[in-house]
């Protein structure tokens, strides 16, 4: 039996945080002065680390890794994975995606498979490890078996419970055929599991066409499609089972009004409700008045529609202002749903940012007219809305705030939200970004850094000249108390842990731990052993915990000394200190 001193604090545990040394003037440059990009993405890992994807238009497609600390783990120069010739049309495409190990799905479309005297093209997904290693291979895996189609586009991704990933896509096979959704499950060891050919969402007699495909776990080996059918893009979703069978007996209209030739792309915000059903969030103006409003959607877990409005979506906008660029997420403190949007006067001179938090029976939490995060001033835009999960009971919501209504001055910023009552963290939202030398940004990504209560964020930037050829990308950490690169001992938080939201430490012997816990929702989960100077050094676990009294058997296999086992879910964050002799 080997010997160990457990210690559990049943309302803190703190976590230390390695330094970044950076301000809001000195965040990390990613490309190379001037290097043309097409689009990027960053996504965080279970450990705290955080990938980037970049792809460099037309044929070169890089990840990196960062750490907690913004080291970056895979070399001085960004990681190239692909450099196939691709045919300069730029789909939209989910390219990245970080699997529950922190492995990064990197999904291209390119002509490598091409006809002679064609631009057919293949989506081609790689499996790479945090320590660069391509875990399927030099060359990947061809989704579609390299049956390229004329157009490949709206990539989407999901994992399952069992670790298998599920891929969807739209393609079209020439130009006078309309358009069909693939759907592909791949094993966690690259296997195909079904013939698209078979799970493809397609009209016979080819005249009604399947497009804008979003893809969620549904858990218990079960997803979710949304997607848009005919010509009016009307709404649905689909349960899909394990082996490629559709799970209800009919797909769910989800909204019948359609959105005539919208790009969804930007319109459409399609998440997890957190019991296996489906949140749909989308602006549309159905009775042609030059007033957008904003509504939503709930698809329970067995394909009804929850809300009393049914197809028509809850609306959540009532003032008289255009509602545009919506965001929405499930909070599982108030077992609610966050939206985020933006709104303008009609003729789009003045803007601000609302969110509303909504029931699972359709009750606007937050009052009709929903929570000001940021009210109208003059010459200031927004754009670039992001929800991100913060501590217990909170929401944390990223925009860009245009300062001026000509080239530049743009700022990136946060605001905390408490999810309970609506209240905010600050009375002004913190500035990520350097005020002394504005620049013309056009773009943020931003992702979770669990388990340290901290955000990265990344952003196109232009400089402050009009200039299409300079295109930089900058990559920075935001902290809980509204700081940017590492906090200063000062800033170094203790994570709160109320009594009844515990890890605990049942039984440790030679081969095997036994940690107990209780979950509030269903979620994925995975548990992570960090040393003293905040490295991780194992992941024992990682898999989906039901609701309820939990028990997570694993080998812990660390040597003896002083260590923090972090149990992280997409909701919430434990801690419990472990010193083992």
């Amino acid at each position: 039996m080997r010997k160990i001193a457990l210690i559990i604090s049943a309302m803190f545990a703190t976590v230390a945080l390695a330094q970044w040394g950076n301000s809001v003037a000195e965040p990390l440059l990613i490309n190379t002065e001037n290097e043309f990009y097409y689009s990027f993405d960053v996504q965080g890992t279970p450990e705290g680390n955080t990938w980037f994807y970049m792809d460099c238009a037309p044929d070169a497609h890089y990840v990196q890794l960062y750490d907690s600390t913004g080291v970056a783990l895979l070399g001085d120069e960004l990681m190239l994975v692909s450099n196939y010739p691709d045919r300069l049309t730029g789909y939209v495409n989910n390219n990245l995606f970080v699997d529950r190990e922190g492995n990064a799905i990197v999904v291209v479309s390119d002509l490598r498979h091409a006809p002679a005297n064609t631009d057919y093209g293949t989506y081609t997904a790689y499996k790479i490890s945090q320590t660069g290693e391509m875990l399927w291979g030099e060359e990947g895996l061809s989704l579609d078996g390299g049956n390229g189609t004329h157009i490949n586009a709206c990539m989407g991704i999901t994992q399952l419970s069992d670790d298998s990933y599920v891929f969807t896509w739209t393609h079209c096979d020439d130009e006078e055929v309309l358009f069909s959704i693939d759907i592909q499950r791949v094993s966690a060891d690259g296997k195909l599991f079904w013939d698209t050919a078979d799970t493809r969402l397609t009209d016979p007699e080819g005249k009604v066409t399947y497009f804008w495909p979003y893809i969620v776990d549904a858990g218990m080996g079960q997803c979710i499609l949304v997607y848009t059918r005919g010509s009016n893009n009307d709404l649905y979703a689909r349960k899909i089972d394990f082996d490629g069978t559709p799970v209800w007996s009919e797909d769910t209209r989800i909204y019948r009004g359609g959105f005539l030739n919208t790009p969804l792309w930007g319109v459409l915000d399609v998440e997890p409700s957190g019991d296996g059903g489906v949140i749909v969030t989308w602006y549309d103006d159905r009775y042609n008045t030059s007033i957008e409003s904003i509504y939503m959607s709930y698809v329970k877990p067995n394909g009804e529609l929850a809300f009393a409005d049914g197809e028509q979506g809850l609306k959540l906008t009532y003032a008289d202002y255009r509602a545009l660029s919506t965001t929405c997420t499930y909070d599982p403190h108030s077992d609610s749903f966050i939206a985020f949007w933006r709104e303008s006067t009609p003729g789009q001179g003045d803007y601000r940012v609302v969110a509303q938090s909504v029931s699972k029976d359709g009750e606007l939490r937050w009052g009709e007219e929903g929570l000001v995060v940021e009210d109208f001033a003059e010459h200031v835009s927004y754009g670039d809305l992001s929800l991100q999960s913060a501590h217990e009971g909170e929401i944390a919501a990223f925009f860009m705030r245009r300062n001026q209504l000509d080239y530049g001055n743009v700022d990136v910023c946060m605001q905390i939200i408490n999810t309970d009552n609506g209240s905010f963290r600050w009375e002004e939202s913190p500035i990520l970004t350097n005020t002394q030398k504005p620049t013309e940004k056009n773009e943020i990504q931003v992702t979770n850094m669990l388990p340290n209560g901290s955000w990265i964020y990344v952003w196109d930037d232009r400089g402050t000249e009009s200039n299409p050829d300079f295109k930089q990308l900058y990559i920075n950490r935001a902290n809980y108390d509204g700081t940017v690169g590492n906090p200063d001992d000062a800033a170094i938080e203790s994570v709160q842990v109320s009594a009844d939201n515990v890890l605990r430490l049942v039984s440790l012997t030679d081969d095997k731990a036994l940690f107990a816990t209780n979950v509030d929702t269903e979620s994925q989960a995975t548990l992570a052993i960090y040393n003293i100077d905040g490295a991780c050094v194992a992941t024992p676990f990682s898999g989906r915990l039901q609701a309820g009294e939990q028990l997570i058997e694993c080998a812990l296999n660390v040597p003896a000394g002083i260590y923090l086992a972090t149990l992280t879910t997409l909701y919430d964050v434990k801690t419990i200190k472990l010193i083992i002799k």
